[in-house]
C-alpha cells in the first residue's frame, strides 16, 4: 500500500441526535446504505468523522447548502469525540501521496459525487475510497469542506490492534 502512516487522534462526529448511538456512531451502516464523498451507495460500511469538532458541524450544514436548504434545518446535532488508533491511512491531503497516485488536490475538491450519483455513476473520490478499501487501508485523512481535514475509516478493514471507541459513552440518550 503506497505511503500509510498510522495515527493516534481524537475525532469528531456529528450526528442527528436519534443516531447518535454507539451502533451507529461506529458501524458505518449509514455510510455504507447512503454512500457519502469516499464511498458509493450500498457499498462498503464507511464512518465520516473531522478532526475537529468545528469541521464536524460545518460538514453537516455544507450538505444542506448543497441543496439550497436552510443549514439552521441541520440542528439538533449531538457531536461526540471519538478515541482512534489506526495502522494503515492513507493521506490525502499529502501532496507527495496524491502525486503519487494521480489526483490533485482541486480534482477532489471539484468533484460533484452527489450529481454522479444521481445519475448512477461513481464519482472519483468514490472511485479513491473504493480502490484504497479494496487494498486494504483502514481510512483515509480528506480534505474537509472548511480547509481543515477529514478522517474517514472503513470499519470492515480495522486491524486487530485498530481502534475506535467513543468517549462519554454512557451520556449519550
Amino acid at each position: 500500500m503506497a505511503r500509510s502512516i498510522s495515527i493516534r487522534t481524537v475525532a469528531f462526529r456529528s450526528s442527528e441526535p436519534t443516531y447518535a448511538t454507539e451502533t451507529d456512531l461506529l458501524t458505518g451502516k449509514g455510510g455504507r446504505d447512503n454512500g457519502g464523498r469516499w464511498n458509493p451507495p450500498s457499498s462498503f460500511a464507511t464512518v465520516y468523522t473531522s478532526l475537529t469538532d468545528t469541521t464536524a458541524l460545518a460538514e453537516a450544514k455544507a450538505n444542506y447548502l448543497y441543496y439550497g436548504l436552510d443549514p439552521a434545518d441541520a440542528l439538533p446535532r449531538t457531536i461526540v469525540a471519538i478515541d482512534v488508533k489506526l495502522a494503515k491511512v492513507l493521506d490525502f491531503t499529502d501532496g507527495n501521496l496524491r502525486r503519487i497516485m494521480g489526483i490533485s488536490a482541486a480534482r477532489m475538491r471539484k468533484d460533484d459525487w452527489r450529481a454522479l450519483n444521481r445519475r448512477s455513476a461513481e464519482s472519483l473520490t468514490q472511485a479513491v475510497g473504493r480502490a484504497a478499501y479494496e487494498t486494504g487501508a483502514e481510512a483515509l485523512i480528506v480534505p474537509a469542506c472548511d480547509a481543515k481535514k477529514n478522517l474517514v475509516w472503513f470499519p470492515g478493514n480495522l486491524l486487530t490492534a485498530s481502534k475506535a471507541k467513543v468517549r462519554n459513552l454512557d451520556n449519550l440518550r
